[in-house]
């Protein structure tokens, strides 16, 4: 089947250290210094860089918009130079825009999927939640929290990303926190050295830390990573604050503090009688009357990198976990449904009304009858071309190898039943399949995408294969004769009529998936208006079986990893 090989080708392509605040979390015993650092607006955070993107914008088109995973490549173009990026699971953070990019594919190796599941609205930073998923597997895996910082030419200057520790303190901490209450005797708390303060936007509450569950709403979600499951409502998580009393000499101090009026990322160290204790990231999320209605909190590892973490990157490369955990929601767009695809491309639409028009023309007006008699003229037509391949017309003998003359391609599984079917298996996949238009790396595809449709041999022979047809076309010794037995056998055999349709449908198509393609390698912008190469598109697409298989020897090649 060359004129749908060709076409089809041209898309078969971390154990946490001691008890720790949730934020906001009032600080015992801070001295007005303390109290000075955490109500000043922090510059890096108060000024905004001159540049068209805003943080949360940049991080919608690198994570969220990318229609499988984000490309590590792209993330590290959008560093600056002297980018300094912290894993909180590796002792030494990393630098540099080519340190980064080897990191993240490190990482993120090919089949990971990043979704971002909160994203703050800040302008100079911002952050988000994000878990990981794995093709072809249901389900979640490792959670965590990254935040980023823009310098003043809107680069990402600073990152420092958390992920949750696999070995939960859960039970232990809480019994621990409990008898350290019990045994306690209870300190005077300080004066209060501040103005009280009511805001409502998320970087404004992490920033003044006091009335702390005053700023909760009756609903909230409060993650805390020690813990297998999260606190829910505002009775748990006052509840769990209070444990916290055991440590009346525990000062919280945010770090950095994120931009953001919906969404504020916070990374974060405490100290305990003066002495460096836990430090960590978090993420907190307000509703619309101002107060916190999710809060994500992740300690750093005491020993990096984390064992468990370790173990499970190696057995479970793309979750992270030893097993898939119960799937999670996502800021990206749901996939496209039929109804999308085709209200948002014409050429889709027009796909599909021909292929209900032409099976309903075959069902019933097309001429000659459905019949598996081993007497019915199509079933005596194939036997006798089978004994004697000459015997079959020469027009009818290019159409049919045209369309079946050769193995079907794994776009499973459609064109395998395209192989006896034609457009009528066909025509469902090409009109509903998902627009995918995105740069690929050769390192993305299977093993038959790979090593065979990618190969220019693999065009090469199919491109032979149509000339030796268009050949014995030029050749044939009585033109006319050839052509009026042709005619005849169209108006009077099922199997020549409907080959012969399908022929020139699947070609008048064959310019929707090459376009795809062609876009995918450079070759056509979807974006641009009046700049593409029409012409290099007509040429492949209108003249069938040798352009579409022309296309695939002539077409750049796909680079090893994504750009």
């Amino acid at each position: 089947m060359l004129i749908l090989s060709a076409a089809s080708s041209a898309f078969a392509l971390h154990s946490a250290a001691g008890p720790r605040p949730r934020l906001p979390v009032a600080p015992r015993a801070s001295p007005p210094a303390a109290v000075q650092t955490l109500v000043e607006p922090s510059p890096f955070t108060t000024l905004l860089p001159s540049r068209t993107l805003t943080c949360s914008t940049l991080l919608r088109r690198l994570f969220v918009e990318p229609e499988t995973s984000f490309s590590p490549a792209a993330v590290a173009a959008a560093c600056s130079e002297d980018v300094e990026w912290v894993d909180m699971d590796l002792t030494e953070p990393i630098r540099g825009r080519e340190a980064v990019e080897r990191h993240l594919r490190a990482k993120w190796p090919l089949g990971s999927l990043l979704k971002v599941e909160r994203l703050s609205d800040g302008a100079s930073s911002g952050g988000f939640t994000w878990h990981r998923e794995a093709d072809g597997v249901s389900g979640s895996g490792l959670r965590g929290v990254t935040y980023f910082e823009l310098n003043g030419e809107g680069e990402l200057a600073y990152v420092q990303e958390g992920s949750e520790p696999l070995f939960k303190l859960d039970t232990i901490l809480e019994a621990f926190l409990t008898a350290a209450n019990a045994n306690r005797q209870d300190e005077a708390k300080p004066p209060r050295s501040y103005e009280r303060q009511t805001p409502t936007t998320a970087s404004g509450i992490a920033r003044y830390l006091w009335e702390a569950l005053s700023f909760f709403s009756d609903e909230v979600v409060y993650e805390d990573f020690n813990y297998r499951e999260p606190f829910v409502g505002l009775q748990a998580v006052s509840a769990y604050i209070s444990l916290l009393d055991a440590f009346p000499q525990f000062t919280f101090l945010p770090e950095r503090i994120s931009d953001g009026d919906t969404g504020v990322c916070i990374t974060w160290r405490c100290e305990v009688n003066g002495e460096p204790g836990p430090s960590g990231i978090s993420f907190n999320q307000v509703d619309k009357s101002g107060k916190i209605c999710f809060a994500r909190d992740i300690p750093a590892p005491s020993i990096k990198p984390p064992p468990l973490a370790a173990v499970a990157a190696r057995l479970s490369p793309q979750l992270r976990t030893f097993q898939p955990r119960a799937p999670l929601p996502s800021v990206a767009p749901p996939p496209p449904t039929a109804l999308d695809t085709l209200a948002a491309r014409p050429a889709r639409a027009a796909i599909a009304l021909a292929w209900f028009s032409f099976s309903a023309y075959v069902a019933l007006a097309s001429p000659g009858e459905f019949s598996v008699s081993a007497d019915s003229f199509d079933n005596q037509l194939i036997a006798k071309a089978i004994d004697d391949p000459t015997s079959l017309n020469p027009i009818f003998f290019a159409v049919f190898n045209a369309l079946g003359g050769q193995r079907p391609l794994p776009a499973a599984p459609f064109v395998s039943a395209a192989f006896f079917l034609g457009f009528g298996a066909a025509g469902p996949y090409l009109a509903l399949r998902q627009p995918r238009p995105d740069p690929v790396g050769r390192s993305e595809l299977g093993f038959f995408a790979r090593y065979v449709t990618e190969s220019r041999l693999y065009g090469g022979g199919l491109l032979a294969a149509g000339a030796v047809l268009l050949y014995g076309l030029l050749s044939m010794a009585d033109p006319a004769a050839a052509l009026s037995d042709y005619a005849e056998l169209f108006g009077s055999s099922k199997l020549v009529h409907v080959s012969s349709i399908d022929l020139l449908v699947l070609s008048a198509f064959a310019f929707e998936p090459i376009r795809e393609d062609m876009a995918r390698r450079g070759w056509w912008d979807e974006a641009a208006e009046g700049t593409n190469n029409l012409a290099r598109l007509l040429a492949f697409s209108l003249v069938p079986v040798l352009g579409p298989a022309a296309y695939l020897v002539l077409r750049p090649d796909l680079p090893e990893e994504r750009a």
